[in-house]
């Protein structure tokens, strides 16, 4: 057991070749969408890194920096495909170790996940693939092949030319070009390259070889794997202890393990709230089992304590940290002081870092840190004269802002009309898979008690009160009340039920048939909980309780639209399990006290849907803002912020929350 973690083998230094990591904590490459069309690295994008390496992280990897910017990886790829592009990447480099790091640069080349298309050109890969805009790569010629092993070789060498501690290749997940040759599920080749699984490594082992040509002998390479494919037909990990000792040969130093496979299997690569903590350190201990370099693992290892945990136990080497370090860039350096309640943690959401708030212009994000891409633009100094300021409402925007708030010197109070924090999120993390959403407010209640927050719960606000109370910054945080559309017929004749009601228990459903009027996330997270809740076992004298049947009615073609997909694949399958039903593109027409009227969108058709025992509104909120502008009659400064402005996800109200604390 750990008593310090300063003695803990995770905070021991690690030699990969000439490189000395001065911990085992990485952080993991991830698509920030902040890059350069040019290939080169934008300050805003080379500041996340660095930031990072400030906040104590081991090594720094970026994502994806490709060998041939013809075949580009996303809208905007960073590159070291020509030499012109080694001095900008030195000085990102010299920032980065200058800051205690090292940088690290995965090499790639996409393959068929190219959206070269855009341009005309057609992706290649290792045979007919479709990647997720739908476009069809065509097979890679041996000559292409030969010659995209000699840009990995060039790539190699200029990043150790700017002075990179390392570099990066992928090949898991059936991903990219390395990784696509390597899987069955993608590699349909009759060639040296397909076939058997040492035709398959073939080209990974060929670039492997290319690369430790081209850089010094004691240049660190490191090659991330999937330990398993976890599809059938995919790589086993009985395969991957067949192919590690053979990377190790061909001069990796390093394999650091992830898991899944692209599009069939995203909640494995990116594992969301649902799936459990160390998703790979399994595979990833086998693996190391058969090398005699050090293993790395990736995959939700969202709690230091656990990461250190496993580095003790001798499963892994070391791990690498994506979205825990989004949302604390300084928690390698909080862990080694033991400060754990002050970690600002990751609740593996799925949220922003994952799902873009514009599609068309997406940047990377975190729900529970604004300052994401925005490193050094806030800084956090206390204020010259501190005011009383009074929050009313204490769900997650409410909470940051009077966190933030006190922080900075404010004398803050708040008032809450329930008995605990929360808001619409205490509604949330009552859903299955949905529990770690409460690491948010537990952060943030330490926060504010250390900060010296006044509470005050079971206290409704009224502009007399807060007249009375005389604060010289009001900020609104009173959230959003459940939409009940006046405009389908006779759905106020009946007494109303919510789907607000069935997550906070107002409202249970013992047994019988439920329709939800609604199919986005909040309505199939209710469908889930009354399926989840169902005791098919247990009886009372009037029989069985828990055959609980639910369907859902959904206008849109889908259910959860705009839904991160990994959160949304794991809630769909059970969903499926559970022998939900649903209907899309419908519109609710009518409701009666057991019937509802729907109206194809696709053909117009009506339908009357009969005999449900519950009928449940699950058709989003409203905000609900009761006061603000009587407030600013006689506050000085009146701030509206989340739901009670407009309803969204808890990151418009957290990041809102930030900024009103940070901006009065």
């Amino acid at each position: 057991m750990i008593t310090d973690m300063k003695d803990a083998k995770i905070f021991q230094p690690l030699q990969l070749g000439r490189t000395t990591l001065k911990n085992r904590i990485a952080m993991a490459p991830m698509s920030m969408h902040y890059e350069a069309t040019n290939g080169t690295v934008p300050k805003q994008l080379a500041d996340i890194f660095v930031r990072r390496a400030e906040g104590g992280a081991g090594y720094v990897v970026i994502d994806a920096v490709t060998v041939d910017h013809k075949y580009w990886y996303i809208g905007k790829t960073t590159a070291l495909d020509k030499d012109s592009l080694v001095p900008q990447f030195k000085r990102f480099a010299t920032r980065v170790k200058d800051a205690g790091s090292e940088l690290i640069p995965q090499i790639i080349h996409p393959g068929p996940e190219s959206i070269c298309a855009m341009k005309g050109i057609t992706p290649i890969g290792p045979s007919i693939n479709t990647n997720a805009n739908g476009d069809v790569s065509r097979p890679a010629t041996i000559k292409e092949i030969q010659k995209i092993i000699k840009q990995y070789g060039k790539a190699a060498r200029r990043a150790e030319e700017a002075g990179c501690g390392g570099i990066a290749l992928h090949a898991a997940h059936a991903y990219m070009l390395p990784g696509a040759f390597l899987s069955p599920l993608r590699n349909k080749r009759m060639d040296e390259y397909g076939g058997t699984i040492d035709n398959r490594a073939r080209l990974i082992l060929e670039i492997i070889e290319e690369c430790r040509k081209n850089v010094s002998e004691d240049f660190p390479i490191i090659l991330r794997i999937s330990g398993s494919e976890r599809i059938e037909g995919g790589n086993s990990l009985e395969e991957m202890l067949y192919l590690a000792p053979k990377f190790e040969a061909a001069g990796v130093n390093m394999l650091e393990v992830s898991g899944g496979v692209q599009y069939e299997d995203m909640q494995d690569i990116i594992p969301s709230h649902s799936k459990k903590i160390g998703r790979n350190v399994y595979e990833a201990s086998e693996i190391k089992k058969v090398v005699n370099i050090p293993v790395f693992v990736v995959g939700k290892i969202n709690d230091i304590r656990y990461a250190a945990d496993i580095v003790e136990r001798g499963l892994v080497d070391g791990v690498s940290l994506g979205r825990p370090l989004l949302a604390d860039p300084d928690l390698p350096n909080k862990a080694r002081e033991n400060r754990f309640d002050d970690i600002t943690p990751c609740a593996s959401c799925g949220g922003r870092c994952v799902t873009p708030k514009d599609p068309q212009h997406p940047v990377c994000q975190c729900h529970i840190n604004p300052l994401v891409g925005h490193e050094y633009d806030y800084p956090f100094n206390p204020v010259d004269t501190p005011k009383n300021v009074l929050v009313v409402g204490a769900g997650p925007g409410g909470m940051y802002a009077a966190v933030i708030a006190a922080e900075r010197g404010h004398h803050v109070t708040v008032w809450e009309k329930n008995c605990q924090v929360g808001g619409q999120l205490a509604l949330a993390v009552v859903t299955p898979g949905k529990q770690e959403m409460c690491k948010w407010l537990s952060h943030l209640t330490y926060r504010a008690n250390k900060a010296g927050v006044t509470f005050e719960f079971n206290k409704e606000a009224t502009v007399d009160d807060i007249k009375e109370f005389a604060p010289d910054a009001v900020i609104v945080a009173t959230g959003a009340r459940p939409f009940v559309p006046p405009f389908i017929k006779g759905l106020t004749d009946y007494p109303v039920t919510t789907t607000h009601d069935i997550l906070s228990r107002k409202v249970t459903v013992p047994k019988g048939t439920v329709c939800i009027l609604g199919g986005g996330e909040v309505a199939c997270e209710t469908a889930e909980m009354l399926m989840t809740d169902a005791r098919p076992a247990s009886f009372v004298k009037t029989g069985s309780i828990g055959d609980v049947e639910v369907t859902l009615v959904e206008m849109m073609p889908q259910l959860m639209t705009n839904v991160c997909l990994p959160n949304r694949n794991v809630l769909m399958d059970s969903l499926h399990r559970s022998g939900v039903k649903s209907y899309v593109n419908a519109k609710v027409l009518e409701v009666t006290d057991h019937d509802v009227k729907i109206q194809y969108t696709t053909d117009g058709r009506e339908e009357w849907l009969r005999g449900f025992d519950h009928i449940v509104v699950g058709m989003g909120s409203r905000n609900y803002d009761p006061f603000s502008e009587e407030l600013k009659k006689f506050v000085p400064e009146v701030r509206v912020i989340g739901d009670a402005v407009r309803t969204g996800l808890a990151s418009k109200a957290l990041h809102e929350g930030y900024f009103a604390g940070y901006e009065i």
